[in-house]
């Protein structure tokens, strides 16, 4: 399925197929661990942290989670969503989406939705901003 692309594409959709093959045939050696606002994803691990707690994320939904991080910034469709994760129903994604942001608690605001289109992936300054004053506030309460 990751071998097909339908026109038109941007680079950035080709990268991702390209390092999603090689990720899954183990040929690529990347930066495993993405963080992202709250967020840290552990690759190889199959772990994602918020604020570092543990989430249980299924599989499908580490995939999505993952290809909106590397899509930051990006209005994808659900269309594109759905080349890139699964064959299904556009509305399956929705079902996924709701319970992406459910189980990512604050940090499921990260996912906008984009009426008409689908959905992009975006970490306002404000938020890491507050990521960095908590965990100089917890730093603080532990001395």
């Amino acid at each position: 399925v990751d071998e097909y692309i339908t026109k038109p594409f941007s680079p950035k959709i080709l990268e991702a197929r390209v390092e999603a093959v090689l990720r899954r045939s183990g040929d690529v050696s990347q930066e495993s661990i993405l963080e992202v606002g709250d967020i840290k994803m552990d690759l190889s691990a199959h772990i994602v942290q918020i604020k570092g707690n543990n989430i249980d994320l299924s599989f499908k939904e580490f995939e999505l989670l993952n290809y909106f991080i590397v899509n930051k910034g990006v209005a994808l469709s659900r269309e594109k969503i759905l080349n890139n994760v699964w064959n299904y129903d556009a509305r399956t994604i929705d079902t996924h989406v709701k319970k992406l942001r459910s189980k990512l608690g604050e940090c499921g605001d990260y996912i906008k939705t984009i009426w008409g289109m689908g959905y992009k992936f975006e970490v306002s300054e404000d938020e890491g901003s507050k990521n960095e004053e908590a965990k100089k506030s917890e730093e603080i309460n532990q001395d």
